[in-house]
Order: structure tokens, then C-alpha cells, then sequence
């Protein structure tokens, strides 16, 4: 997944210029390169080498995806609002005027997009197939560990292929990185691991992949409407203090240890 995702950067970039699409065309491009290459991956090694069904993975009947995108959905929303709503009234954020349909249109832009480029394919990846994968060659432990190793160390074959790509491309490659361009490493890493954490509790929790992504997707639309609007045509004008960003963590850990006692519940005879 890391070499299509870094890959598709560079390719979107190239055919975008040429093509004349703008920020969310190159985005949608992008999401369709890697959506495309990697599901198909995907579907091929757990059919073929595995000889697995898609089920096994978390991706259950239309009921099951059903209950778990809402468990998914309301958990991650809930603790959103509860970290975010006394915080805005401490002073923190200031929510603005909202032009309704600029807000529609990025609420389901936004979602299309982070669905194909980033919460289908990283769950399908991270939480269904390496998770069931490790599972079933070694305890729940190891494979949690390791899963989420892979997971917070995505960014390291992700930048290499996007560098290469970048100067077979004639572009200027940004390197070996581990976390994105401008963003503090260590800062980075602590919330994708935690992340990560909460995303794998939904799944053990729920027995359902589809739980994780609307985590996943909750969590981007989260982000993006409150802490990282800048430079988006949200729709609604919200303005957060430097020191906000410490919210996210904030509600993404109440987020695990919803669902880590949830699993925990369900263990219980």
C-alpha cells in the first residue's frame, strides 16, 4: 500500500498539471490510482494465498457493515463532541458563520475522497488484512503489536516511493520521511499509534472492519472541519488555538478506551 499511495502523489500531480484539475481533482485521481491497485491486491492475496473469503476480514453481510458503521460512527462522534464542546467553551475554538451548502459540499467531497484514498484501503490493509493474517499465525497480542508497527510506519515506504517517483517524474523528491513534510515526527508517531489503537479496538470490539472505517472517516472529517480548515472551503469558519491540537489525542484515546471496554464486555461469559 505504501508504494501506491506514494506513487499515486507524484502520477496525480503530473496528470493533474496536464490535465488542468485542480486540489480535489488530483485528490479524487489519487484516491483512484490506489483504490484501484490495492483493493485489487488485496482481494487477490487473501482469494488466492489465503484462500480466504472477504468475511474474514471483517467485511460482513449488508446488516453487519450496517451496525458497524454506526457503532463507528456515533462512538467516535460522541467523543469528539465531548473533548471538543467544553473546550470550545473555554475559549479554544470559535466556531463561525456556516454557508450551508459550501458545508454539504465538502462533507460529501471530503468523504468520498477520504473513503477511496485513505479509510477503505488503509483499514482493508492495516485492521482486515494484516490483523486477521497475523491473528491466525500467532496471538492477539503479537498481532495488535504488529499491525501496529506496520501502521505508524507506513510513511517510511510511502515517502521512498514518492520520491522515486517524484524524480522519474522530474519532480522534487521530499525524501525518507516518517512522518508528512512540516509535520514533528515524534508528535506524529505518538497520535498514529494511538490512533491505530483505537482503530484496532473498534475492530476486536465489533468483530466488524466496517466499525474502523467510519472511525477512520469520523476522525478526518473531524480534523479537517476544526483543527486543519485552513486552506479548506469548509463552509464553516472555525478557528482553533495553537495549543488545540492536543484535543485530538484527547478525544481519539476516550475514542480506544470506549471501544477497548466495549471488547473488553464482550469477552465476558
Amino acid at each position: 500500500m505504501g508504494l501506491a499511495l506514494g506513487a499515486a502523489g507524484p502520477v496525480s500531480t503530473a496528470l493533474g498539471e496536464q490535465w488542468g484539475l485542480g486540489r480535489t481533482g488530483r485528490q479524487a485521481l489519487a484516491a483512484l490510482i490506489v483504490g484501484t491497485t490495492v483493493t485489487a491486491f488485496i482481494v487477490w492475496l487473501n482469494g488466492r494465498v489465503d484462500r480466504r473469503p472477504l468475511a474474514a476480514l471483517g467485511l460482513g453481510p449488508a446488516g453487519d457493515a450496517a451496525r458497524g458503521l454506526a457503532m463507528g460512527a456515533i462512538v467516535t462522534g460522541g467523543a469528539a463532541v465531548l473533548v471538543i464542546t467544553p473546550a470550545a467553551l473555554a475559549g479554544w475554538i470559535e466556531f463561525g458563520a456556516v454557508d450551508g451548502g459550501d458545508l454539504a459540499r465538502f462533507l460529501v467531497l471530503n468523504a468520498l475522497i477520504a473513503f477511496g484514498l485513505e479509510a477503505l484501503l488503509e483499514e482493508l490493509v492495516f485492521r482486515g488484512y494484516a490483523f486477521t493474517t497475523l491473528r491466525r499465525r500467532g496471538a492477539r497480542t503479537a498481532a495488535f503489536l504488529g499491525t501496529l508497527l506496520l501502521f505508524c510506519l507506513i510513511m517510511v515506504p510511502t515517502s521512498a516511493a514518492a520520491s522515486l517517483t517524484a524524480l522519474a517524474l522530474g519532480q522534487e523528491p521530499d525524501g525518507l520521511l516518517l512522518a508528512p513534510a512540516g509535520t514533528d515526527p515524534v508528535t506524529y508517531v505518538i497520535l498514529l499509534a494511538c490512533f491505530g489503537t483505537a482503530l484496532l479496538a473498534a475492530r476486536i470490539a465489533t468483530g466488524s472492519l466496517w466499525a474502523s472505517i467510519a472511525l477512520h472517516l469520523v476522525f478526518l472529517t473531524v480534523n479537517r472541519l476544526v483543527f486543519a480548515s485552513e486552506g479548506r472551503d469548509t463552509g464553516w469558519n472555525v478557528e482553533a488555538a495553537p495549543d488545540a491540537a492536543v484535543l485530538v489525542l484527547a478525544y481519539v484515546l476516550v475514542t480506544a478506551a470506549v471501544f477497548g471496554l466495549l471488547a473488553r464486555v464482550r469477552r465476558r461469559p
